[in-house]
């Protein structure tokens, strides 16, 4: 290979063979042997390092070599019955003394290969005893309350047992940029605190490395490394996968020279597979130690790793908790309600605290309901474009950044960036989205993501202050992301909705069959229900009923004195307790009526007032008060008045308002209604004399039922 060929630059340290370099760090000596027990590979320091009794290149293991000791040949034979693993596999350690020297010898098996490494003991380093330390450790990691708490007391921890001038913890976000979250340093360093560092910093082939081996040491950052050598005519490169003494990449090296460290140790953080966070060490001097000191650094990472695991675990399952019963409720009330999106409105306020949305919003088949500050504009632009989007496999619509996901909405997303949206209704354009507002951030960079690097004699390099220096951003039109379980619950929940939906209209279809003859016989029932009692799909077959006694002129009234106020507020109270959680003022003093009585069907009234509360919870805005008052008009008469807050109707709308709806009797479609309750409920009041009418006065849609007094 040319030393052209083999240059390593920014341009392609991507793509840098990190795991074969051929070369080892020079405080160790490293040797390969194959299955017959032959040196395949070996340092050229090795004979440096072990003296004479050292097995040269090609030699075959002898009782002599490594001064006949019983360790090292037992050690090696071992490793040899080993399994042949490529990932974490298990190695033997022992400390020796050959040629005067004092080795932690390392053998671990790399494919068909066994590799010894002897690393020198630094020279008067007293032996340390970390079994307390480790022990009081996970005492200390067990009292704390927070993934944050964990991360921090792992950095004073760890200092403490190593003495680098700096331990710090990085967690990764999805797109593998890092963040130090958490940091104890010597007094005289800067603080790298809540910096972020780009993916590209730990390019793939590093990251899987770090995946595999959970400790790595860097002893001095400016020694030369020594060379492997081969036997010939096998010029293969060595694995050095998971070898200790494997040399350092020249793009790390220079990274680390720039920004003043002469040592460096890195302990990785694995979650299910994945490279989750890592504890790294600056040093401004070189540093080696032992490696039984940096295996109690590992256990203490794999102790911190558990606790990490077990802290996720219990917030997943509180979370799963809450989903669960968020899903109860949906479930619970759904029989009873005029339709799915009735109840996600009512839901809307949990729904946005469990889902940590700023704003929910339903769309159904009459209309979209808001809860939440989310302009008009953007509530109607973004159903249109929820219903071109069909989403994943689950229905599920999902996006940080809206203005890019959909750049039509740009002018009217007013710092809303944030998308989660799921189809409850795979028959009428249901949808149920959730919304975040953009999340603005100040990112403290160690150096910019995208960087200027001066070309020098050697290509493209990492130079002062390029490789490492404070570079803020603001990060503006993303929201916060949404997260797996977030994503999963949505998917149950649309799920669910559906499923009740699909129910529903098969029972309505049957129910109307049944009604359909009931009618073609002449059975229907002229006594209304009371509507206490009742399923929702026994309220709408009671409308089919009542619209054919209409037709037939043979709904009738009963006549008798009546209370409107009393009456106004039994039905508003049951309003509350048939809508679990809006908001209902009543107010029947303003005008001072002396008397509210009124001649007619109670039971009728009753039926009326129940449409309009139902008419105003469908159609008011998610979050806004429902205002019902009953005042005097000028001609003398009651004046009911219901109203909630929305956008004004369409005068088209306005027009067929108290029209019977037919199609929703004879068609297929059975979701929301039926489409004539307020066609009933007009009938109703005209049938005692008096009318209902649609106004609007910003915000409010308001519909008054005009009813005569009886004399005082």
């Amino acid at each position: 290979m040319s030393a052209e060929a083999s240059r390593v630059d920014l341009s392609n340290c991507d793509r840098e063979p990190i795991h074969i370099p051929g070369l080892i760090q020079p405080h160790g000596a490293l040797l390969a042997l194959d299955a017959e027990q032959r040196v395949l590979h070996a340092s050229a320091n090795l004979a440096d390092w072990l003296g004479g009794a050292a097995p040269a290149l090609g030699d075959r293991l002898a009782p002599h070599h490594f001064e006949a000791s019983d360790t090292v040949h037992a050690l090696l034979a071992q490793a040899q019955a080993l399994p042949a693993v490529t990932s974490r596999p298990a190695a033997r350690h022992a400390v020796v003394t050959l040629a005067g020297r004092t080795f932690d010898l390392l053998v671990h098996r790399q494919q068909a290969l066994v590799i010894a490494e002897f690393e020198q003991r630094r020279l008067g380093a007293p032996p340390q005893y970390l079994g307390p330390t480790l022990l009081e450790a996970n005492q200390h990691f067990r009292s704390q309350t927070s993934v944050q708490g964990l991360l921090e007391a792992a950095v004073q921890v760890l200092r403490t047992i190593i003495g680098f001038d700096r331990v710090m913890a990085y967690r990764f976000r999805a797109d593998d940029s890092g963040d130090i979250v958490a940091e104890d340093r010597h007094p005289e360093l800067d603080p790298y605190l809540s910096w972020r560092f780009p993916a590209s910093d730990i390019p793939a082939q590093a990251r899987r490395l770090y995946t595999d081996n959970l400790m790595r040491l860097i002893a001095d950052v400016n020694a030369a490394p020594v060379a492997l050598r081969s036997l010939p005519p096998d010029d293969a490169p060595l694995d050095l996968s998971h070898a200790v003494l494997r040399s350092v990449s020249p793009i790390h090296i220079e990274y680390l020279q720039n920004i003043g460290v002469r040592a460096s140790m890195s302990l990785s953080i694995v979650r299910d597979g994945r490279l989750w966070g890592m504890l790294a060490c600056h040093h401004r001097q070189p540093m080696q130690l032992s490696y039984p000191v940096r295996s109690a650094c590992a256990v203490l990472t794999e102790l911190l790793a558990a606790h990490l695991q077990a802290h996720t675990v219990a917030e997943q399952a509180a979370q799963a908790t809450a989903h669960q019963r968020l899903r109860g409720a949906l479930l619970d009330r759904l029989p009873q309600a005029s339709s799915p999106a009735a109840v996600l409105r009512e839901l809307a306020p949990e729904l946005g605290r469990l889902f940590r949305a700023d704003a929910v919003l339903v769309a159904g088949p009459s209309g979209v309901q808001v809860w939440g500050d989310v302009p008009a504009p953007l509530s109607v632009e973004l159903t249109a474009w929820l219903r071109t989007q069909s989403g994943d496999e689950g229905g599920l619509v999902v996006t940080t950044a809206l203005g890019t996901a959909a750049p039509q909405l740009a002018p009217v997303l007013a710092g809303w960036c944030g998308l989660m949206a799921i189809r409850y209704d795979s028959g009428v354009p249901g949808k149920l989205a959730l919304l975040r507002r953009e999340q603005i951030e100040h990112v403290h960079w160690g150096h910019p993501p995208q960087r200027d690097v001066p070309v020098g004699p050697l290509g493209p390099r990492l130079t002062p202050p390029g490789s490492f220096q404070l570079w803020r951003e603001t990060v503006r039109g993303t929201a916060l992301a949404w997260t797996e379980m977030e994503r999963a619950a949505l998917r149950e929940l649309g799920a669910d909705l559906r499923r009740f939906v699909a129910d529903r209209v098969a029972e309505m279809h049957r129910h109307r069959v049944a009604v359909a003859a009931m009618l073609r016989q002449g059975e229907a029932s002229t006594a209304p229900l009371t509507g206490d009692d009742t399923s929702h799909v026994d309220r709408l077959l009671r409308q089919v009923m009542d619209l054919s006694l209409l037709q037939q002129g043979r709904l009738s009234m009963a006549s008798a004195p009546v209370a409107l106020d009393q009456l106004l507020k039994e039905r508003v109270d049951a309003a509350r307790q048939r809508h679990q959680g809006i908001s209902v003022f009543f107010d029947s003093e303003r005008a001072g009526l002396p008397a509210t009585r009124v001649r007619g069907d109670a039971v009728r009234l009753a039926q009326l007032f129940d449409s309009l509360l139902d008419n105003a919870v469908q159609h008011g805005t998610a979050g806004e008060s429902i205002v019902v008052q009953l005042n005097r008009g000028e001609a003398g008469e009651a004046l009911a008045e219901f109203s909630n807050v929305s956008p004004p109707l369409a005068p088209q709308t306005v027009q067929k308002l108290f029209r019977p709806d037919l199609s929703a009797v004879i068609g297929d479609d059975a979701r929301a209604g039926l489409g004539f309750g307020l066609y009933i409920a007009r009938a109703i009041a005209q049938g005692h004399g008096g009318d209902l009418a649609y106004s609007h006065d910003d915000p409010f849609v308001t519909l008054t039922v005009r009813l005569p007094l009886m004399p005082a």
